[in-house]
């Protein structure tokens, strides 16, 4: 069966790094993993911490009705499920306290999944652990397989789909600045287990190039389909902790994105309308098995293009001209992890 490869890979990606993003959080607390002490007076307002962790994941995907408008085969479903193993990530994290007024920490790590691999890094600076400022850097490449299976390559305006590139023959690489607010609402609450909520704003600034593409050119590698230059987003997440041994949060994040320049892109897009910004809405709750095994239950929503024709090949949606926006429910998914 043909499956609607371009979002599919769009919403596994995006899950799998809001679904690890959110169990990291949880879990933190919870790790046996490797924690190292090193204080000249041993004062337990100036430590140094380093932690080790690899993941193991896997994800199943419900497709809604409108997700498979433009399936060949599946379009007249009600739904489509899909589980498969995703990949292993492995991270390195060290964090440096100098008292309760400021945080060092630093990241490095890579994973292999099943429409590719890439390695990242970063560090940020934390103030009275509500203030995050950080820059990370990424490299990464894609795997191409299959009559149908795009997740690497150039868009081709002529042909009306992607020139295909093969693994580790090109790569992309970014350059990310964040910026994010721990806001305590439970502070400002009765004490209670059912009042620790948390209110967080975020946003950062990204700079994406692909290897394989002249500017102006659309490329897609792995969830990334844009062309080179600066990306932005912006948005809320409110968290709650709740008081349950295998639910232990519940979170809902509104997200807006888009491109900085609409330059970035060349002329001939220009009816698919770049510049549209992105909207999604995605409630999530995480789950707690044991120490070892947790996952995320997520629902994402999006504020979506609508088109001039309303049916066409997947790939043929960037030539295609945008006429409006609609919501749409665009995937159901679930996602565990092994800890290791």
């Amino acid at each position: 069966m043909i499956i609607e490869q371009k979002r599919l890979s769009k919403w596994i990606f995006f899950t799998l790094f809001c679904s690890v993003s959110a169990f990291a959080k949880v879990s933190a607390q919870d790790s046996a993993a490797f924690k190292k002490k090193a204080s000249a007076k041993e004062d337990s307002s100036n430590t140094f911490q380093a932690d080790f962790s690899s993941r193991l994941s896997f994800l199943a995907i419900f497709l809604p009705h409108h997700s498979l408008r433009n399936s060949e085969t599946l379009h007249n479903w009600p739904f489509f499920a899909f589980a498969a193993p995703m990949g292993w990530t492995s991270e390195f994290k060290m964090q440096k306290d100098f008292g309760n007024w400021l945080t060092i920490k630093s990241l490095a790590g890579g994973d292999v999944t099943l429409f590719g691999g890439g390695i990242r890094a970063g560090a940020s600076l934390g103030l009275l652990h509500l203030l995050d400022l950080g820059v990370s850097g990424g490299l990464s490449s894609s795997i191409n397989y299959g009559r149908t299976a795009t997740f690497m390559g150039t868009y081709n305006p002529e042909k009306g789909k992607y020139d295909k590139d093969m693994f580790l023959t090109e790569f992309m690489y970014s350059l990310n600045y964040h910026a994010s607010l721990t806001i305590p609402l439970m502070a400002f609450l009765p004490k209670s287990t059912w009042t620790k909520i948390m209110l967080k704003p975020e946003a950062s600034l990204a700079y994406l190039e692909y290897t394989g593409a002249d500017d102006g050119e659309i490329w897609k590698v792995g969830n990334e389909q844009t062309a080179n230059g600066h990306r932005y987003q912006y948005g809320l997440t409110l968290l709650y902790m709740l008081p349950f041994q295998h639910f232990p949060m519940a979170m809902v994040s509104y997200k807006v994105g888009g491109i900085l320049h609409e330059s970035d892109y060349d002329d001939v897009f220009d009816p698919y309308d770049p510049g549209f910004k992105k909207i999604s809405i995605t409630p999530m709750i995480s789950v707690k098995l044991d120490e070892n095994w947790g996952g995320m239950l997520m629902v994402n929503i999006n504020r979506s293009r609508t088109y001039e024709e309303e049916r066409y090949d997947s790939e043929e949606e960037l030539l295609q001209k945008r006429i409006g926006h609609d919501w749409t429910l665009a995937a159901i998914m679930f996602m565990i992890s092994r800890k290791f």
